[in-house]
C-alpha cells in the first residue's frame, strides 16, 4: 500500500526553508533573522540590464531615422499612404512603450528566504483568514469545504486562527455545505496533527493527480506505519461520507431551497459562528476512531457571513464582500492579519502562514502592507495551452517588482495588515509623534468608517496596535463571539451601513472596477506602504484554472476591462504622489494601459495581409513598393536578435522555462486579438454612454475526478463554446494563412526581401495562433494537429518545387 503526500512535520519546514537545517538556519534562530533578503547580481542579471540597455539605444536611433525617412515619403505621398506611414510609426512607438515599461519595473530582482523555525510559538499573532465564494453551481461546495478544511489543519495556533466564509450568494446549500466541514474538521484537523500530513487538503491527499509524490513505508518518519495506514483508512471512510452528503445536499432537497433567504441578489444579511474560539491551553482528545490521547484537538474559529442584499442597490461584486468580511472580522476578533483566498485555493504548505508572518514581523516589515504568494493550479494540461501558470508574471514580473516597492496584488493568496486597509501610513510616512495620538480621533472619522461605536473602537485598537507594534508579544487583541458580538456584526454587513461612508474609496477594498485586487495593491502603495512577494517550497497555495478556452477568454477580458476601468479613474498611477516608485509607478502603468495593444496589433495583422488575400488594386498603397533599404534590414535584425537575448537572460534569471516563456508569447497574441479588443471597446462605451461592464464569475469546477484517465481529466480542454470574443482571432488567422496562400501560389516569395519579409510576418502571426487554432479544433486537435503540420509542411515545399520547375 503507498501513501501520498506524507512527511514529517521539520523536515516539511526544511523545504520551506529552501535548505536543510544547516548553520545558516541556526545562526538565524540566534540571530531571530526571519527572512533573508538577497539582491540578484549574477553574471546573468547584469547582461539582462546591459542588453535592456543596448535595445534601448538601438530603439532610439531606429525611431530618428525612421520619423525622418517618414517624413520624407509622406511630404510627396498619397493621402493614403500618409495614414499608413502615420499608423505603422504609432504603432511600432506603441510596441516599444509597452516593452520598455514591462522591462524597466525588473531589473531590480530579489531572493526572500524564509526562516520559519526560527519565529518563536509565542511572537506568532492573531490571523483572520477571509474565504469568498458566490455561485454553488459555479463554484461547487465540496470545493469550498475543502478549502475551509486545508486553513483549518494549517499549522499554526488554533486560538489565534479564525476562518470567515463569505456566501454572497445567501445560498443554504453553501451554509450547509460549510456547516458539515465544520464537523469533519474535529477528526480531520487533529489527524494530520498526528501524523503530519500534507498537504491538508483531504480531497488532494486522498485523490491525489498522476504527478502527485509517493511517499512509502521507508521514506515515512512519523509515528509506526500501521498506525497511520489504519487512522488514513478510517478517516478516508468518513471523508467518502462527507462527499455523499454534501452531493446529496446538492442534488436533493435544499437545492429547490437553496436561496431560503431571498434570492441570490435579494436576501439579508446572516452572521453565524460555526465553531466557536478555543481556549489557549492544548486540549487532548478522545475518539472512537483514533487514538488522539496526544495530539491537540482544538479546531479554530469557524464564522460563516452572508451580507445583505437589496434589489437597486449596488453591491461592489467581490470588493463589497470583502469590506463585509472587513468590518464582521473586526467586531468578532480583529487580528491584526488577515489572509485572502478564494474559494478554490487550497493551503498546500502547512506553514504558509508562518512564512507570510516572517515577512511581517522581519526587521522593516512594520512598513509591509501586504504579502503575495504566487498563484499556482492543479489540473492544468500538461502543455498548459492556454499559459494558466502564467509564470512570465509570477515568477519574473512580481519577483522583478519586489526589488522596488513591491509585487502588486492580484487577488488571491494575499496576507494583509489590517491597518493598511483602514487607510493608515506605513511608518516610513507616519508624522513625528503620530504615535501617542493613535487611533484618537477615529471616533470622530464616522463619515469614514461609519457609526458602529464597536467598530470604531476595534478600528482605534488595530491603529493603536499597529502603531505600538504591542502583537508582537505574547498580548492578543481581545475577542469577542458573544450574542452581542454577532448582532453588531450582522448589523455591520446590512446594505446600507456604506452610505455616505469612505469604504471603497479610501478604505478596505477599492470599488469602481472589476479588478478590486490591483486598484486595492495601488492605493497602498501610493500611501507609501511596500509589499513583499514570498514563493515557498511547496507552493502555498493552489487552485483551479479555466483550461477551457472560451471561460479563459472570460477570465482575460475581466481582467483586461478592469485594468482600463483603474486607468480612466482617481487611481491612475499618472495621478500617483511621490511616495510612490517611479518604476513601481511604470508598472502600474503598464498594468492599466496593455490593453489599448489590441488596437496596433489589429492593424498590423490585417491591413497589410488584405490586400494581398483579396488582389485588389489598392494593394500598392498596403504595401511596400520598392525593397526595404539595408538600413531598415538592419535595425530589424538588431531588435530581433537583442529582444532574442533579453528573453534568453530573463528566462535564466527567473527560473522560468523557455516553453513556459513561449507559451506565455502565444497566449499573448490571442488575448490581445481578441479579449483585449473587446475589453477596449467595453470600457469605450463604459465612458462614453456610462455602460456598466457585465461581470461574468470564472467557474471554479474541476475537470474532473483527478483518478480519471487523461481524457476524462482534460475533457475541458476540448470542449469547443462559440464566443464572440473568438470572431477577431479567427479573422486574422484565416487571413494570414490566405496571405500565405496566395504568396506560395503566385511565387511572390521569389521576388525580393520585401515579399520575404511579409510571410515571415504572415508565419509569425499564425505559429502564434497555433493554440487558438487548437482551440477551435476541439477533439480533433489530439489526432490531426501533428498531420496537419506534417500535411501543411509537405504541401507547400511541393508547391514551391513545381512553381521552381515551371519558372525555369
Amino acid at each position: 500500500m503507498s501513501m501520498t503526500y506524507i512527511t514529517k512535520k521539520h523536515d516539511y519546514a526544511a523545504t520551506l526553508d529552501e535548505k536543510e537545517p544547516s548553520e545558516d538556519q541556526k545562526s538565524a534562530s540566534v540571530k531571530n533573522l526571519l527572512v533573508r533578503t538577497t539582491k540578484l547580481t549574477t553574471v546573468t542579471i547584469k547582461l539582462y540590464r546591459l542588453m535592456v540597455f543596448v535595445r534601448l539605444t538601438i530603439f532610439v536611433l531606429f525611431f530618428k531615422w525612421r520619423v525622418s525617412t517618414a517624413l520624407t515619403v509622406i511630404s510627396d505621398g498619397t493621402t493614403t499612404a500618409r495614414a499608413m506611414w502615420t499608423m505603422s510609426i504609432a504603432g511600432e512607438l506603441w510596441f516599444a512603450l509597452m516593452w520598455v515599461l514591462d522591462q524597466l519595473p525588473k531589473m531590480q530582482p530579489v531572493r526572500r528566504t524564509v526562516y520559519v523555525t526560527a519565529l518563536e510559538e509565542p511572537r506568532l499573532p492573531t490571523m483572520d483568514v477571509f474565504v469568498t465564494t458566490t455561485d454553488p453551481e459555479k463554484e461547487p461546495p465540496l470545493v469550498t469545504v475543502n478549502t475551509i478544511l486545508s486553513i483549518l489543519a494549517a499549522d499554526y495556533p488554533p486560538d489565534k486562527l479564525t476562518c470567515y466564509v463569505s456566501d454572497d450568494g445567501g445560498a443554504l446549500l453553501t451554509r450547509e455545505a460549510v456547516a458539515h466541514a465544520a464537523c469533519f474538521a474535529r477528526l480531520w484537523v487533529p489527524f494530520c496533527r498526528k501524523h503530519g500530513v500534507e498537504p491538508r487538503n483531504p480531497e488532494a491527499y486522498f485523490c491525489p493527480g498522476v504527478k502527485a509524490r509517493v511517499v512509502s513505508r521507508a521514506d515515512y518518519m512519523g509515528r509506526s506505519w500501521p498506525e497511520l495506514a489504519r487512522d488514513r483508512r478510517r478517516v478516508r471512510r468518513e471523508y467518502e461520507e462527507l462527499r455523499l452528503r454534501i452531493d446529496a445536499l446538492h442534488a436533493g432537497d435544499v437545492r429547490p431551497q437553496q436561496w431560503s433567504r431571498g434570492t441570490a441578489e435579494n436576501h439579508a444579511g446572516v452572521v453565524e459562528v460555526l465553531v466557536g474560539p478555543p481556549g489557549s491551553t492544548p486540549e487532548l482528545g478522545v475518539s472512537d476512531l483514533l487514538d488522539l490521547s496526544s495530539v491537540d484537538v482544538r479546531v479554530p474559529a469557524v464564522v460563516y457571513m452572508c451580507r445583505e442584499k437589496r434589489h437597486g442597490r449596488v453591491h461592489h461584486r467581490k470588493a463589497g464582500a470583502m469590506n463585509a468580511l472587513l468590518r464582521t472580522s473586526a467586531v468578532l476578533s480583529n487580528a491584526p492579519f488577515i489572509l485572502n483566498l478564494d474559494c478554490d485555493h487550497y493551503v498546500n504548505n502547512s506553514q504558509a502562514l508562518r512564512a507570510g508572518v516572517c515577512l511581517m514581523l522581519d526587521r522593516g516589515g512594520s512598513n509591509v502592507a501586504f504579502v503575495q504568494f504566487p498563484q499556482r493550479f492543479d489540473g492544468v494540461d500538461p502543455a498548459d495551452r492556454y499559459a494558466n501558470h502564467n509564470r512570465v508574471f509570477f515568477d519574473c514580473t512580481e519577483l522583478g517588482l519586489d526589488g522596488l516597492q513591491g509585487p502588486i496584488y492580484v487577488g488571491t493568496g494575499c496576507m494583509f495588515r489590517r491597518a493598511a486597509l483602514y487607510n493608515a501610513d506605513p511608518p516610513l510616512w507616519r508624522p513625528h509623534g503620530g504615535d501617542r495620538d493613535a487611533g484618537k480621533d477615529v471616533a470622530t472619522e464616522a463619515d469614514k468608517f461609519g457609526i458602529s461605536t464597536p467598530f470604531l473602537g476595534s478600528v482605534r485598537a488595530a491603529l493603536g496596535l499597529n502603531r505600538s507594534e504591542q502583537w508582537n508579544t505574547t498580548t492578543k487583541p481581545p475577542r469577542s463571539f458573544d450574542g452581542a458580538a454577532v448582532g453588531e456584526a450582522t448589523a455591520l454587513v446590512s446594505c446600507g451601513y456604506e452610505d455616505r461612508t469612505a469604504w471603497g474609496r479610501d478604505i478596505g477594498w477599492i470599488y469602481g472596477t472589476v479588478t478590486e485586487d490591483v486598484a486595492t495593491g495601488f492605493c497602498m502603495h501610493r500611501r507609501g506602504w511596500r509589499s513583499a512577494y514570498c514563493a515557498t517550497a511547496p507552493d502555498a497555495f493552489r487552485g483551479t484554472a479555466p483550461i477551457n478556452l472560451t471561460d479563459r477568454l472570460h477570465q482575460v477580458l475581466r481582467w483586461a476591462a478592469g485594468s482600463l476601468e483603474i486607468f480612466f479613474s482617481r487611481n491612475n498611477a499618472l495621478l500617483a504622489g511621490a511616495r510612490l516608485h517611479p518604476l513601481q509607478r511604470l508598472a502600474y502603468l503598464n498594468t492599466t494601459v496593455y490593453p489599448f495593444t489590441s488596437i496596433f496589433l489589429l492593424l498590423y495583422c490585417l491591413l497589410p495581409a488584405i490586400p494581398l488575400v483579396t488582389r485588389s488594386a489598392s494593394a500598392s498603397a498596403f504595401s511596400v513598393t520598392m525593397p526595404p533599404s539595408g538600413t531598415y534590414m538592419g535595425f530589424v535584425a538588431a531588435l530581433m536578435l537583442t529582444l532574442a537575448m533579453v528573453a534568453v537572460l530573463e528566462v535564466r534569471w527567473s527560473g522560468i522555462t523557455l516553453g513556459e516563456w513561449w507559451r506565455n508569447e502565444q497566449f499573448w497574441m490571442v488575448s490581445a486579438t481578441s479579449a483585449y479588443a473587446a475589453a477596449v471597446v467595453q470600457v469605450a462605451l463604459k465612458v462614453s454612454a456610462g455602460k456598466e461592464i457585465a461581470f461574468k464569475l470564472t467557474s471554479k469546477q474541476r475537470a474532473s475526478s483527478p483518478g480519471g484517465g487523461v481524457k476524462e481529466r482534460f475533457a475541458e480542454l476540448y470542449a469547443v463554446r462559440w464566443t464572440v470574443l473568438m470572431v477577431p482571432t479567427a479573422v486574422v488567422l484565416a487571413v494570414n494563412v490566405m496571405s500565405m496562400a496566395a504568396a506560395v501560389q503566385e511565387g511572390r516569395w521569389r521576388k525580393g526581401p520585401a515579399a520575404v519579409l511579409a510571410m515571415a510576418f504572415n508565419a509569425w502571426v499564425v505559429v502564434h495562433l497555433h493554440p487558438f487554432a487548437l482551440g477551435l479544433m476541439g477533439r480533433w486537435s489530439k489526432t490531426l494537429s501533428p498531420l496537419l503540420l506534417l500535411v501543411v509542411g509537405f504541401t507547400v515545399l511541393s508547391l514551391c518545387f513545381v512553381l521552381h520547375l515551371h519558372m525555369l
